[in-house]
């Protein structure tokens, strides 16, 4: 993969280029709190038949990390996309995001459908629909979501516990922390979190979701503004979505999407399954 930079609202970009250069583009959205190599997995099953374009959102992996919540909502997050696409000369793309990533590659959804002919959303359930959840549903599968955008108190807590909640957060998988260790992802995921700025970027990443992009998608549930993209949905048995009517839940946002749950794997499925995940983004642009 070629590694390429960016400068966008003074915010520096990472992203990586491979595959087919003369193929249709597949663009990779990564989640919290690792970045493009997230995708190591799945890239290979892809490469044949697109150009891919794995970025690091700012905040995480070698990408900038600026101060200040406001530079962490999906809306900017979204608009560092436009221009790395522009800068690809990419006009469509089929955007496949899992986790964060998929939150960004929704709100890309809504402010340039233009841009995308596929949409795949990995292992996340509408934003509007987790902080409805009871304070008992969110403690057994989001607490994180209510921890993080506490003000000071994490980044304080965390602090010089870098290592420690970093193999916590990567832990959430039966042998997941062991197999990131075997093909040395775990120190790249380290490194790039005890970089200057991380752990409060990660932070106001979640911070400004809940500040200013919460009251957005609930006014777009409100009224009815719906996206027309057809979109796949895929999450892990032993994930957050399991059990949950995942399918009925997001049709209330988005009109036509199709999913599947994958068996035997957690949240962090592109880590554990890359194969199965490549194969069902295929499927789904035949």
């Amino acid at each position: 993969m070629d590694s390429h930079y960016i400068t966008v609202n003074s915010t520096k970009l990472h992203y990586v280029t491979g595959g087919k250069e003369d193929g249709p583009v597949c663009l990779l959205l990564h989640g919290f709190p690792q970045s493009w190599i997230t995708w190591r997995n799945v890239i290979p099953y892809l490469e044949a038949h697109y150009k891919i374009i794995a970025v690091d959102l700012r905040g995480y992996g070698d990408s900038d990390k600026p101060e200040g919540i406001e530079n962490y909502t999906n809306k900017i997050m979204a608009q560092d996309i436009t221009e790395i696409l522009a800068a690809q000369n990419v006009t469509t793309a089929y955007v496949v995001g899992h986790d964060r990533g998929a939150r960004v590659a929704r709100r890309l959804a809504y402010d340039h459908p233009e841009l995308i002919n596929r949409l795949a959303l990995i292992e996340i359930m509408p934003m509007e629909y987790v902080y409805s959840l009871s304070a008992e549903e969110a403690a057994k599968k989001y607490w994180h979501w209510v921890f993080q955008v506490v003000p000071d108190l994490p980044e304080t807590l965390i602090s010089g516990k870098e290592e420690e909640y970093l193999k916590f957060l990567l832990s959430r998988g039966d042998g997941l922390f062991e197999l990131l260790n075997s093909d040395g992802s775990w120190d790249k995921y380290l490194k790039s979190w005890k970089q200057p700025g991380a752990v409060k970027a990660a932070l106001n990443d979640y911070r400004a979701s809940y500040k200013f992009d919460l009251p957005e998608y609930q006014e777009k549930m409100k009224s009815a503004d719906k996206l027309n993209i057809d979109t796949l949905l895929l999450w892990a048995e032993n994930g957050n979505l399991s059990g949950l009517p995942v399918e009925d839940i997001w049709k209330k946002s988005i009109n036509n999407v199709t999913g599947y749950e994958l068996k035997n794997c957690g949240h962090y499925l592109l880590e554990e399954t890359g194969e199965e995940v490549a194969q069902y983004i295929l499927e789904f642009d035949k």
